[in-house]
């Protein structure tokens, strides 16, 4: 009787609850997008003594996006009593995990005679081991202030003039009545050490693994890097890098910027935009006395004189960048030029340049252009202070691609050039031997509505040794539902170095995918390779794609 009577109460709230006036609820729409990739092939280590080994790599990697669009319903409330801008608000993601439960994260290695784990000799092996990875989640509010304002909060992934960085904050942009948008933004910028973060975003030039910090001597001045005390107690986590630590890649990153660029030309756009990236000094490790009872530790870096500064520049870089679009003759032609340069005001000089242009005649497009590199590295890396080859490399192509013909023809040409002496050190003028250049031709023809074939020819040589081959593709199409592909590839190489390694390898692949529904496909995909060094290579993938896109 006793459970009749909880029963009858658990009814009546239920009844109660649903019939209970409320606001009524606002619609939205969304679209879910799932990846799930699977690999497995085998990777050779060469050995000077003793038998190669064969790493194996299992990878599984999944992907899931999702978007929401209108929350709140208030475009399409606008749409329906015909009123004018409003704000629209979204919410976009994009979660990845990516595991690899073969040799290649799993295996150990023989360091000092001690055996070790791979993923504790070599920490950026975490990110394939175990890697739950969120590229970018976000709110974006448009059309505020009628229209004048959009922000986004949350973590976002920008691609600016020549780089693309991630952050975790708001960016606000205002469009003026005078052509111009102004934006400023501010938050944290995504580390490897940020939550559900990649690697991949980091600054270049740092590194996971021995990490050394200052040992003071017996009179200022006379310290030492040495390796961080590994005294410490240490926690033995099996899928999880126990031995690298870097407390200064730990530090939270503050960044900020802004930018400027045009709005309401057809023909032309400008951008130009600052970013400055910074994070605090680490200061002791642990007690002063730790290293040493004589010579007091006084922190992470030097700090003898009290010399180390509370926040130190990680990156600080100004950036431009222009485009635009003339037609011709009726749109028959089209001039299409652009430029872009990064200065790094960390390193005082310009470390990326680029310009060109697409001029195209009916079918036929040429593209010229030219471009300049100099590394540079996170403020806190030792890299900064090794000898970087810049380089300059001019690049020609020719695109044959008719609208109604079944052909497409591509050219291209390019010629690199190294800016280093014979000790490695930067020069005004080139060496003579730091120079390589090479060529591509292909054709794309479609035969018929189910055949469609590709060939390829390439050769490059100079500085670095000669690389020629060529390949072709067939792909086949019986319908929506089922392709397949086929790939064939020889590739002939040879190095300039003392001992010169030649090898001519050889390589297939074929593929196929399946289209079990509306949104979703399977696909798969086998490949080897041979050569001299390596007489059988195989390797497999196995795709699964999901995309769900509901109706509103």
């Amino acid at each position: 009787m006793a459970r009749v009577h909880r029963a009858a109460a658990v009814v009546a709230v239920a009844a109660a609850w649903v019939s209970w006036p409320r606001s009524p609820a606002h619609a939205y729409g969304f679209s879910i997008h799932s990846r799930i990739l699977t690999q497995a092939y085998e990777l050779r280590g060469f050995r000077l003594s003793g038998p190669d080994v064969w790493l194996a790599r299992r990878r599984y990697t999944q992907t899931l996006s999702l978007d929401l669009v209108d929350l709140g319903d208030l475009a399409r409330k606008r749409a329906i009593r015909h009123t004018g801008r409003g704000a629209t608000i979204s919410f976009s993601s994009y979660l990845r995990l990516d595991h690899d439960f073969g040799d290649w994260t799993g295996g150990s290695v023989t360091v000092d005679g001690a055996s070790t784990r791979a993923i504790d000799a070599v920490p950026e092996l975490r990110a394939s081991s175990y890697g739950l990875d969120l590229l970018y989640a976000y709110v974006d509010a448009r059309g505020l202030a009628d229209g004048r304002v959009d922000i986004k909060l949350g973590r976002q992934l920008a691609v600016d003039a020549l780089d693309w960085w991630a952050m975790d904050g708001a960016t606000v942009r205002v469009t003026t009545p005078l052509h111009a948008i102004v934006e400023g933004f501010g938050g944290l910028r995504v580390r490897d050490a940020s939550p559900l973060a990649t690697s991949q975003v980091e600054l270049d030039g740092t590194t996971g693994a021995d990490c050394q910090e200052y040992v003071e001597g017996a009179t200022p001045g006379t310290g030492a890097w040495q390796l961080i005390d590994r005294t410490r107690a240490l926690t033995d986590h099996p899928d999880a890098d126990d031995t690298g630590y870097c407390p200064q890649r730990d530090q939270w990153m503050p960044t900020f910027g802004g930018a400027i660029e045009t709005a309401g030309f057809h023909s032309v756009f400008a951008r130009l935009v600052y970013r400055r990236s910074e994070s605090q000094t680490v200061g002791l490790l642990g007690a002063p006395d730790r290293l040493s009872p004589t010579a007091l530790d006084t922190g992470y870096y030097p700090n003898e004189y009290g010399q180390a500064p509370a926040w130190g520049v990680n990156e600080e870089r100004i950036a431009a960048t222009v485009r635009a679009n003339i037609d011709l003759r009726g749109g028959t032609a089209q001039v299409s030029p652009w430029a872009a340069a990064r200065y790094s005001l960390l390193h005082g000089l310009i470390d990326e340049a680029e310009a060109g242009a697409r001029l195209r005649w009916h079918a036929h497009a040429i593209e010229p252009e030219v471009s300049y590199r100099f590394p540079t590295f996170d403020g806190d890396s030792i890299f900064n202070v090794f000898s970087v080859e810049p380089s300059t490399e001019a690049r020609l192509s020719w695109t044959y691609a008719p609208r109604a013909g079944a052909a497409r023809v591509n050219a291209s040409a390019w010629y690199r050039r190294y800016y280093r002496d014979d000790e490695g050190r930067q020069t005004a003028a080139p060496a003579t031997d730091d120079a390589a250049g090479g060529g591509t031709v292909s054709l794309d023809a479609e035969v018929d509505e189910r055949w469609r074939a590709r060939g390829e020819l390439f050769a490059d040589g100079g500085y670095g040794g000669r690389r020629t081959g060529g390949a072709a593709a067939l792909r086949w199409r019986r319908d929506r539902a089922v392709s397949a592909q086929g790939r064939a590839t020889l590739l002939d190489i040879v190095t300039d170095s003392s001992t010169p390694i030649r090898a001519v390898t050889g390589a297939l692949q074929l593929g196929a995918t399946w289209r079990l529904a509306d949104g979703v496909a399977l696909s798969g995909v086998i490949e080897s390779s041979s050569d001299r060094y390596t007489h059988f290579q195989a390797r497999g993938l196995a795709i699964l794609d999901l995309a769900f896109a509901p109706e509103r």
